[in-house]
């Protein structure tokens, strides 16, 4: 009986909700790189080499062009440091290009890896 202050409901609660935040923040701090990686395909599903590939930041009435980047020989691009909370893709080879990808993310800087996006 003494100790039941311990095992109380609502000292669980808030010890949970603070052990929920310290995780968090743990994984925020192993992920926030800003690393963007993918790959662009055709209709096919075959990698598209040297393909052109925008990033866009997106505001909340515009998209305003951040960087780009060519894809490798195996299709994959990468950015770095992207900074954003929302970003677009988009990606372009001769006469194909891609429609608008839109990666909503958890917080700045998050390392994500994008589905891939298909040029026709």
């Amino acid at each position: 009986m003494r100790n039941h202050w311990v095992w109380n409901r609502f000292t669980i609660t808030f010890g949970m909700i603070a052990l929920a935040i310290v995780a968090w923040n743990i994984y925020v701090s192993f992920n926030d790189g800003g690393r963007i990686v993918g790959k662009v395909v055709d209709a096919m599903g075959q990698p598209v080499a040297g393909a052109q590939v925008v990033f866009w930041r997106q505001t909340v009435t515009s998209l305003e062009k951040v960087a780009e980047t060519r894809t490798d020989a195996e299709g994959h691009y990468r950015f770095h440091n992207n900074g954003q909370y929302a970003l677009v893709l988009t990606a372009r080879i001769a006469n194909a290009q891609s429609a608008r990808h839109t990666v909503p993310l958890w917080f700045r800087n998050q390392n994500v890896q994008i589905a891939p996006i298909v040029v026709e």
